[in-house]
C-alpha cells in the first residue's frame, strides 16, 4: 500500500519540479556570479591554476564544474540533472528517516522539491549551495543507518565505511562553499547526542573516522595547490577571507574579538539547543534530533555574513522539509502535540530570519510568466531578456563585439563588474580579478596595475555600472588608449603603442 501511495505521488511532484525548474535552461546569462565561475572555469581550460593565475574567494569545486560545463547553457544543464539528482536522494533519505510513514516522505519531499525548485530562494541560479546540498545529503543518508544502530555497539566495517565516506562527502559539499563544514558540525553533534558511557569508544571511533574522511578531499585540494605554488593565494581565497567577511556587513555593531556580537549570540543559540537535546535524548527520537541539530546548525551557517542574499537560505532547507514531516508521523493526539509544533516553530524562525535580516525578495508569479509568456509566443525574445536586465541586449553586443574584434588567445581587462563578459567572449581578463569590486576589497590596485603594463591588452573596456575609477587607471588610458565605440552603458578603449599624451 505505502509503495503504491509513493508511485502515485511522485509523478505529479516530478512534472511540476520540471515546470519550475525548466525556465533555468533559458535564461540569458546576466549573473554575476555565475560569470565568475564560468570564467575561472575557462581560465583552467587554458592552463591558469586557481588563485595563483586567476582569482574568486570560494574553494575549487564550483570553478572545477564550470569548467566541466565550457559554456553557460551546459552548466545550467548540469544544475538541472544535479537539482533532480538532489532530491531524489533527498526522498531516499526521507524514507530511512521516517520508516513505514509514507504521508512523511511525501510530504517532506515534496516541500523540498518545491522549495528548492521556485525563483525566492535562487533555485534556478548555479550557486554553491545548490550544489553542496547533494554531497550533504548523501552523508547523512549514510550515517543514519548506524545512528539507529549504535546503541547495539555494532562495530563492523560496513559502519566504519560509512562515517568516513560520509566525511568525505561533507567535504566535498565544504570545497563547493566554506559553509558546508557546519553539516559536517550537525552530523557530529548527533554523534554527541547518542553519547554513554556503554557506547564512548563507539562514538569516539566513528567521530574520528567521520574527521579522516573530511580531511582527505580537504587535504588533496591544498597538497594540489601547494603543489601548483599557489597554497597561500588558495588558503588566504578560500579559506582566511571568509573570517573577515563575517563583520564586512556588520560594521557600527557590538563585536568581540572581531566578531559581531550578534553572530556570537547565534552561536550560543545552537550551543544551547544542542545541550537541551543531550539532556533530553533519551526521550526523543533521533528523527527529532536530526532534524533540530541539522536546522540549527545550518541556520547559523546561512548567517554567518548576514548578507541578505536569498540563495545563503538554500542550506537550510534540507532540515526545514524534514520538519514537515512531522504532521503525518502520528495521529492527532494530545501527546504529539509538540512534535506537530516543530515544523511551524522552525518555518517561523525562517520567516523572521527572512523579514529581519531583510533578505532579497525574488517574485514567482512575474518570473514564471515571463519565461512562459514566451514560450507561447506571447512575449518577443527581447523583451523576455530584458525582464532579466535591462542591459542584456548590451552584454551580448558587447560579448560578440569582443569575439570579432579580438583573438581567442587574447586577454582584455573589464573595469566593472561584469564578469559573463570574460565567459561570453570566451576571453581571459589581464590580471588575477574578474571584477572591480575584488581589486576594490581586496586592495588589488598594485598587483592589477603591474598586470596591464606587463601585458598591455589591445581592449579596456569601462562600465557605467562601476564609477570608483582609480587615477593609474586613469593615468593608462589617457597616455596609451583611444575611445573606440560604445556598446550601452560600456566604453571600448583601443591601445594605440605610438600615442603618448603629456
Amino acid at each position: 500500500m505505502a509503495k503504491k501511495i509513493l508511485s502515485y505521488w511522485f509523478l505529479p511532484v516530478l512534472a511540476l519540479v520540471l515546470l519550475l525548474r525548466l525556465p533555468s535552461l533559458f535564461e540569458p546569462f546576466t549573473y554575476g556570479d555565475e560569470g565568475i565561475y564560468l570564467t575561472l572555469g575557462q581560465g583552467l581550460r587554458k592552463g591558469l591554476v586557481f588563485y595563483r593565475d586567476i582569482h574568486d574567494n570560494k574553494p575549487p569545486m564550483l570553478y572545477l564544474l564550470a569548467a566541466v560545463a565550457g559554456n553557460f547553457e551546459t552548466y545550467r544543464l548540469i544544475l538541472f540533472g544535479w537539482s533532480l539528482g538532489t532530491i531524489y536522494l533527498f526522498f531516499k533519505l526521507a524514507e530511512r528517516l521516517f520508516p513505514k510513514k509514507p504521508l512523511a516522505v511525501i510530504a517532506s519531499t515534496t516541500a523540498f522539491a518545491l522549495l528548492t525548485s521556485l525563483h525566492n530562494f535562487e533555485g534556478n541560479v548555479a550557486n554553491a549551495e545548490n550544489f553542496m546540498m547533494l554531497p550533504t545529503i548523501a552523508a547523512f543518508y549514510l550515517a543514519l543507518p548506524d545512528l539507529e544502530k549504535i546503541g547495539l555497539k555494532k562495530k563492523t566495517l560496513q559502519d566504519l565505511r560509512a562515517w568516513l565516506l560520509a566525511g568525505v562527502f561533507l567535504s566535498i559539499a565544504t570545497l563547493f562553499k566554506v559553509p558546508a563544514a557546519f553539516d559536517f558540525l550537525a552530523l557530529l553533534s548527533l554523534l554527541f547526542l547518542s553519547l554513554t558511557l556503554k557506547n564512548f569508544f563507539l562514538v569516539i571511533r566513528n567521530g574520528l573516522m567521520a574527521l579522516l574522511g573530511f580531511l582527505i578531499p580537504v587535504g588533496l585540494s591544498l597538497a594540489y595547490y601547494a603543489w601548483q605554488g599557489a597554497w597561500s593565494e588558495y588558503l588566504k581565497a578560500a579559506f582566511l577571507q571568509n573570517i573577515p567577511y563575517l563583520s564586512s556587513w556588520a560594521a557600527g555593531r557590538a563585536q568581540v574579538g572581531g566578531l559581531p556580537l550578534f553572530l556570537l549570540g547565534r552561536g550560543l543559540l545552537v550551543f544551547l539547543l544542542v545541550l537541551g537535546l543531550f539532556f533530553l535524548r533519551k526521550k526523543v527520537s533521533l528523527s527529532i534530533k536530526l532534524t533540530l541539530a541539522w536546522f540549527a546548525f545550518s541556520w547559523f551557517a546561512a548567517l554567518l555574513s548576514a548578507r541578505p542574499y536569498p540563495h545563503y537560505l538554500i542550506q537550510i532547507l534540507p532540515a526545514l522539509s524534514l520538519a514537515v514531516g512531522f504532521f503525518w508521523l502520528h495521529p492527532i493526539k494530545i501527546k504529539f502535540w509538540w512534535e506537530k509544533a516543530i515544523p511551524l516553530v522552525l518555518g517561523f524562525v525562517v520567516l523572521v530570519t527572512f523579514s529581519g535580516f531583510h533578505f532579497w525578495y525574488y517574485k514567482n508569479l512575474p518570473y514564471y510568466r515571463n519565461f512562459y509568456g514566451h514560450l507561447l509566443g506571447l512575449k518577443s525574445r527581447d523583451d523576455y531578456y530584458l525582464a532579466f536586465d535591462p542591459r542584456t541586449e548590451t552584454i551580448y553586443q558587447a560579448a560578440n563585439y569582443l569575439k570579432t574584434h579580438t583573438l581567442p588567445q587574447e586577454k582584455i581587462f573589464i573595469w566593472g563588474n561584469d564578469p559573463f563578459l570574460y565567459a561570453l567572449a570566451q576571453r581571459l581578463p589581464i590580471g588575477r580579478y574578474t571584477v572591480a569590486y575584488h581589486i576594490i576589497d581586496f586592495n588589488g590596485y598594485q598587483e592589477t596595475m603591474k598586470a596591464l603594463n606587463q601585458n598591455p591588452p589591445r581592449y579596456l573596456i569601462i562600465s557605467g555600472t562601476e564609477d570608483r575609477l582609480f587615477p593609474e587607471l586613469k593615468t593608462l588610458i589617457s597616455n596609451h588608449y583611444l575611445f573606440e565605440t560604445r556598446i550601452g552603458n560600456l566604453q571600448f578603449f583601443h591601445r594605440n603603442a605610438k600615442i603618448r599624451r603629456q
